[in-house]
């Protein structure tokens, strides 16, 4: 397989245009925070989704971006042990009688805000942006122990021929590994 991908390369130089890189969405920017008993995660997606995405917004299909948040006990010798996980929704429609989108955002399910917006642009951020978002609540029993976030976005969910479920994802993001101690300095 290299040479074939030597060989493409090859080809593609000696035909004067430069090789094309492409370079697949993933999460490129992901911070956690902790306000007292809330520990916040906020993420985004760069770089902007593949034209099948921008094509689908437009036609006036629904989108969904689907951000999965998961909170780990972190273990060095064994996997990580699943304490808790959240699931942030945003599904946008375009309305060609009104020129915008009609966008839904959800948490586990419930409905958060429904707004609309005008342009392609805002929906996009708003499909592809985690907003600061209180993820989870800390207690007592993760009192002193080691964790860590993992996220991930999920997007481009469809059917193919019919009946083959499809979506693209860009892998787990993980933040560093750190200890919550509670109220204590």
């Amino acid at each position: 397989m290299a040479v074939l991908v030597g060989v493409a390369v090859t080809a593609g130089s000696a035909a004067g245009a430069p090789p094309a890189e492409v370079v697949e969405p993933g999460v490129r920017s992901f911070a956690i925070g902790l306000r007292g008993h809330q520990l916040t995660a906020e993420a985004h997606l760069d770089p902007s989704p593949l034209p099948e995405v921008r094509q689908r917004l437009s036609s006036g299909l629904p989108t969904t971006s689907t951000w999965e948040i998961r909170l780990y006990a972190a273990r060095d010798f064994w996997f990580d042990g699943l304490k808790d996980e959240r699931k942030y929704e945003v599904t946008a429609t375009y309305r060609p009688l009104n020129s915008d989108w009609l966008v839904e955002k959800r948490l586990d399910g419930k409905l958060l805000e429904t707004r609309n917006l005008p342009n392609l642009s805002e929906t996009e951020d708003a499909l592809f942006h985690l907003p600061p978002l209180a993820a989870f609540t800390m207690g007592d029993h993760l009192l002193g122990k080691r964790l860590v976030v993992k996220v991930r976005c999920t997007y481009a969910s469809g059917i193919v021929l019919g009946v083959i479920p499809v979506a693209i994802d860009t892998g787990w993001t993980r933040s560093k590994v750190f200890a919550w101690m509670g109220d204590r300095p």
